[in-house]
């Protein structure tokens, strides 16, 4: 449920330019533009949208790959670099030693928080329990969000990679 609220979180930040190319034809003019004009976001979520991880009918594909291979040589090595600068950006080695860094800021922070905590000879289980779940699920949710990004971006990456795959497949038969 809650990766479900952030994948529409996700979508709703880009919703303006998601719409005005979600129902184009994949074609060699609007190929052209896109890989130009869209935003690395928007282009990742096109390139998504019409090479999805879980896989499409044959023909359907195939329909695809060769409008990749339709595109100029200047078109197709334009394209190449821009997918290494996406994959440049979405880097995620410096993300997960910030994460590392959170992470021990947030059990320190957390186990100060659970040691200070007074629980007198009144309190029954039911409360002691409630007040350390309380604590705990803070950075559970905080590692949630996190973990979101980082699962975002590896599958952008992927997408990413597998349409710098199909453009430099198009280029060596090009050449």
């Amino acid at each position: 449920m809650l990766l479900k609220f952030l994948e529409k979180r996700y979508e709703k930040k880009f919703e303006k330019e998601i719409s005005s190319f979600k129902d184009d034809d994949f074609d060699k003019g609007n190929l052209e533009r896109n890989l130009v004009s869209m935003s690395s976001v928007s282009l990742t979520y096109y390139l998504t949208l019409h090479f999805p991880r879980n896989g499409q009918d044959y023909d359907l594909h195939n329909k695809k790959v060769g409008v990749i291979k339709s595109l100029n040589s200047d078109d197709i090595s334009n394209a190449i670099a821009r997918m290494d600068r996406i994959n440049h950006v979405n880097d995620q080695k410096r993300f997960f030693f910030f994460i590392g860094g959170l992470f021990t800021i947030i059990a320190a922070v957390t186990g100060s928080i659970v040691s200070n905590i007074d629980f007198g000879s009144t309190s029954s289980f039911k409360e002691v329990v409630a007040s350390i779940g309380l604590v705990y699920s803070v950075p559970i949710v905080i590692h949630l969000l996190f973990h979101w990004d980082v699962l975002i971006d590896s599958y952008n990456k992927a997408t990413v990679n597998y349409f710098k795959d199909l453009l430099i497949q198009a280029r060596d038969e090009k050449n």
